[in-house]
């Protein structure tokens, strides 16, 4: 379909798919924007700040040699591009400086730069012996911002053709100073080996202003190629935009019953996977390939870890697949990571490293850490969107969203191990009952997990339940009357050594005994099931026992 077709089509798609006319605000007339002319060009730096205790091999030309992109360091080992690389010493603390005047296809000013991004290739020891961090000096902070790290780009080995962006929620105009430079440098993290350079360039991108005529709402949609729903996303001028109602679906069709989101369709077809009282399980987030002849009805994995192929094994063997993500915080080695702006994890202008929003002391140095996310931000339903879609794609009965607590976790004065971003218990409520139609909407089951203060305004919208330690905490009641009693399974774990390394002796509350709720009363034998993990890592082989 044309990006520029007439608004009037969506009309006559609707006739065909079982919608109604569309509900978007479109009574406006289309305003005028400024639009932009983009464009992209790679510059070399002009200057070094220093050549001084630059260069740890000894070898002549110093920094010069980061102009030249060598053929030879694409592939293979050490020896390949000793001659070509510069090997930065560990005192090094200098930075290259690059400017706008270099650029010969535009003449941007500094306020029209859009984004910066390091090509380098880079060759240098495993992170858990050494790292290195690439980053950009903010001349409005007199700062300067990690962009990248060495972590996981291999041991000794080149990677070629290495992309460095800045983050999309930082403006790169504050990275330009009023005369046009811009800064980068390479620093040393651990260890005492030096980094390995080819060369170090720099892509500059810029929008020169001139004038777009904004598209009414309903083309907004049909572009999208959405019919219903509330539907986020760039508009033709290239700003950001949330219509309310793309329009309704009419009856027997619904938004997204025919398993696209946002497009009506026919929902006759799905029945939602059922997880009755009784159904037993397992949970394994950390191996992407379990034994198909567990003692498991049910098998828990990881939406991201667990191959298609996978998934379609373990539901020949008879399970149903519940796939897990993280609805709730911000994971950045996920491979969508890149789709959250960073205002939905990390308060503007904020050290992103030292944040609040970081979930308890959770960060590995130089690498993985998980944020508390904004759940009200419409980016983050559309990376949910996105993730559920996956789940549906890869053949997964249903999904296990994590950390949909938030709330819950932003009322401390101190904000210490909490999320701070004001989310109230009305918020959290919009946002679960929104990841449950979702996923009803693409035929996928959904786990209500953990949120144990909303289970008796929540349950009726899930279709069973996961829950961490709930037996620990003295607080399995609710899913006694909210799940158990309207025949849904109810998934429990417990551990011996907690993540907070806590010990607690189950041997004298668990088993195959006719209570399996230890403190709990009201409880019969399948009432809920327990797996008691060794310690706080999630794996099948990691099992402590079973309370069936």
């Amino acid at each position: 379909m044309s990006r520029w077709i007439a608004w009037l089509s969506p009309c006559l798609g609707l006739l065909v798919s079982g919608c109604m006319s569309l509900e978007v605000d479109d009574a406006r007339d289309p305003e005028v924007q400024q639009q932009a002319l983009a464009g992209t060009q790679v510059i070399d730096y002009s200057s070094a700040s220093t050549l001084a205790n630059t260069d740890a091999s000894g070898k002549s030309g110093g920094m010069t040699v980061l102009k030249t992109n060598s053929a030879a360091c694409t592939v293979g080992a050490y020896a390949d591009c000793y001659a070509d690389y510069i090997e930065f010493s560990a005192t090094y603390t200098g930075y290259l400086s690059f400017n706008l005047s270099s650029l010969t296809q535009a003449a941007p000013t500094p306020a029209q730069i859009t984004q910066l991004q390091l090509l380098t290739k880079y060759q240098g020891p495993g992170a858990s012996t050494s790292y290195y961090q690439w980053q950009l000096y903010r001349f409005t902070t007199s700062s300067w911002v990690n962009i990248a790290n060495s972590q996981g780009r291999g041991d000794w080995v080149w990677t070629p053709a290495l992309t460095l962006t800045l983050p999309g929620t930082e403006a790169a105009s504050n990275f330009v100073s009023g005369t046009g430079e811009i800064r980068a440098r390479l620093i040393k993290g651990a260890g005492t080996d030096a980094a390995q350079l080819d060369s170090l360039r720099l892509q500059v991108s810029w929008d020169i202003p001139t004038t777009c005529t904004a598209e009414t709402n309903a083309a907004f949609c049909t572009r999208l190629g959405t019919n219903c729903g509330q539907v986020s996303g760039t508009d033709n001028c290239g700003q950001a935009r949330t219509v309310s109602s793309c329009g309704s679906c009419q009856s027997p069709a619904t938004c997204g019953g025919g398993g696209t989101a946002n497009v009506c369709g026919q929902g006759g077809a799905c029945t939602v996977a059922s997880f009755p009282k009784g159904t037993t399980w397992m949970w394994d987030l950390e191996n992407n390939a379990l034994p198909t002849n567990l003692n498991a009805q049910v098998y828990v994995v990881d939406l991201f870890n667990t191959s298609t192929a996978k998934i379609q094994e373990y539901k020949n063997a008879g399970k149903k697949v519940v796939c897990y993500f993280s609805a709730g915080t911000y994971e950045n080695w996920r491979s969508d990571a890149s789709q959250f702006p960073q205002d939905t994890y990390c308060s503007p202008g904020e050290d992103c490293a030292q944040s609040i929003h970081i979930l308890g002391d959770w960060c590995e140095s130089g690498g993985g850490c998980e944020w508390w996310l904004d759940h009200r931000k419409p980016a983050v339903r559309t990376v949910m969107t996105s993730r559920m879609q996956l789940a549906k794609n890869k053949g997964c009965d249903a999904v296990e969203p994590d950390n949909i607590d938030g709330y819950s976790h932003d009322d401390e004065i101190s904000c210490t191990d909490q999320a701070c971003w004001s989310l109230t218990a009305a918020n959290q409520l919009d946002y679960n009952r929104w990841l449950a139609d979702t996923a009803h909407s693409l035929c996928l089951g959904i786990a209500l997990k953990n949120d144990v203060d909303q289970i008796p305004a929540l349950a009726s919208s899930f279709d069973f339940a996961i829950n961490e330690q709930c037996q620990k905490y003295a607080e399995c009641g609710a899913y006694k009357t909210w799940f158990t009693n309207q025949n849904k399974a109810v998934f429990n774990a417990e551990y011996v050594v907690d993540s907070g390394d806590e010990t607690t002796n189950w041997s004298s509350c668990t088993g195959t005994g006719t209570l399996c709720a230890c403190g709990e009363s009201g409880f019969a034998q399948g009432d809920m099931r327990t797996l008691v993990f060794s310690t706080s890592s999630v794996r099948y082989n990691n099992l402590a026992f079973t309370c069936w």
